[in-house]
């Protein structure tokens, strides 16, 4: 028997609303639904400018800008430009990237849309139900990889090298790790790589570790790639020099 998944591919829509509240609104504005991007990936959001009669609104005068916003510090961590697909029509789009949200907590934000017309004035985009200027933004964590920073050996604690403690449990069976050899002067000499599997990590000693691979050089200046698979609870670099200087590995499980 086979199992079948569906998966849903649509566009995120925002409704923008671009006029003045002290004019009595013919129509209210319909539920704005919380936007929800999600770290690891782009994130391509369609954004409608529409009136107050739930008309479009051209942008061919105007220039618009999404901000999103710390609930908490107030602070403004992003504001990106909208772009226009059909200016006419008052259709844009957002791209907020993998990039932007790097550095974000999983968390709830608010957003505003800063509209500028062709006289240089300043309007306000209204992004929720009751005519308010700040929508709902989730930023949501875990359902695609992110961005993990190196860790940088460079051998501070002596030719052993620290113990870099890994993560077992997330890895499974087909853990694939990498690391950058870098020399400041021509090397010659071994690094060793070696891995603990102990499940108790905490306080490991040499007796722990086994070795994995020897990487041999001789006169080594060119930076140096290295991988190796497996599944272990720590690792660390081993260096031995015969002459020259092996400065630093950036390691990446």
């Amino acid at each position: 028997m086979m199992s079948t998944i569906t998966s849903y591919l649509y566009e995120q829509n925002l409704q923008v609303v671009t006029t003045d509240t002290a004019v009595s609104n013919i129509m209210s504005m319909f539920y704005t639904p919380n936007v929800k991007v999600y770290r690891g990936v782009d994130n391509d959001i369609r954004v409608n400018f529409v009136n107050r009669d739930q008309k479009k609104t051209s942008l061919i005068d105007k220039t618009a800008s999404f901000i999103m916003i710390d609930p908490d510090t107030h602070m403004t961590l992003l504001e990106k430009s909208v772009t226009s697909i059909d200016a006419t029509k008052g259709i844009a789009e957002i791209n907020i990237s993998e990039t932007d949200l790097l550095n974000l907590t999983a968390k709830y934000y608010t957003y505003s849309f800063k509209i500028v017309d062709g006289e240089g004035k300043t309007q306000i985009g209204y992004s929720d139900d009751n005519y308010g200027a700040g929508g709902s933004l989730e930023v949501l964590d875990g359902v695609y990889p992110t961005f993990q920073e190196s860790t940088a050996e460079t051998f501070t604690e002596g030719d052993g090298g620290s113990i870099i403690y890994l993560k077992p449990h997330i890895n499974k069976n087909v853990a694939v790790h990498s690391a950058v050899v870098y020399f400041s002067s021509a090397f010659t000499g071994t690094l060793t790589i070696q891995g603990s599997l102990s499940p108790q990590p905490t306080g490991l000693q040499n007796a722990d570790f086994t070795t994995i691979s020897v990487q041999t050089y001789t006169a080594q200046t060119a930076n140096a790639f290295v991988s190796f698979t497996g599944v272990y609870s720590a690792v660390r670099f081993v260096r031995a020099t015969t002459t020259g200087t092996l400065s630093q590995v950036l390691y990446r499980p």
